[in-house]
């Protein structure tokens, strides 16, 4: 005859369900709040520092949309990623408006915002500068590449505000 032992099966008892259940929630736990602390510390939420005059003011600013859209203004932007050791992204940008017609206008003073879409530290505004033909020129240093959300914003002598908002997108 041989001699086999027959091993007895572990029974489970309850305090073998405790510990598995507190082990299990530990864990869920623990992954939640770590997740938590890392949103937190990348993105405030804040997505303006003075939204409730925004909010108050709301109906102005889909009114000045509206004035712009009948004015018939356009803006050309162009992008160019300039060449630079690897880790720096530097852009030139350069923009032009005109009126319905075509004619240049020339506006005094005009900037664009780059905006990072997740760390607001990354944002940045650039002055751009007024070259011949009523052609404005301006360079930009990015830290990290990606989504990036433009906005340019130009005066007129006369105060009249012009705003276009856009998507860029940098490899």
């Amino acid at each position: 005859m041989s001699d086999t032992h027959m091993s007895t099966p572990m029974k489970i008892k309850g305090k073998h369900v405790l510990l598995m259940l507190l082990g299990f929630f530990g864990i869920v736990i623990a992954v939640n709040v770590t997740f938590v602390i890392v949103a937190l510390d990348t993105w405030t939420g804040l997505t303006s520092h003075k939204s409730y005059q925004e909010g108050l003011t709301y109906n102005a600013a889909i009114r000045d949309a509206e004035a712009q859209r009948a004015r018939g203004w356009q803006v050309e932007i162009a992008f160019e990623r300039d060449q630079t050791p690897p880790g720096i992204i530097t852009m030139s940008v350069s923009a032009r408006l005109a009126d319905s017609a075509g004619k240049v206008l020339m506006p005094t003073s005009i900037t664009l915002a780059f905006r990072h879409p997740i760390n607001e530290s990354y944002d940045q505004l650039v002055t751009l500068s007024e070259m011949a033909d009523g052609l404005y020129v301006g360079q930009a240093t990015l830290p990290v590449v990606g989504n990036w959300d433009t906005r340019l914003t130009a005066h007129m002598a006369d105060g009249t505000p012009f705003r276009q908002d856009g998507t860029l997108w940098i490899e």
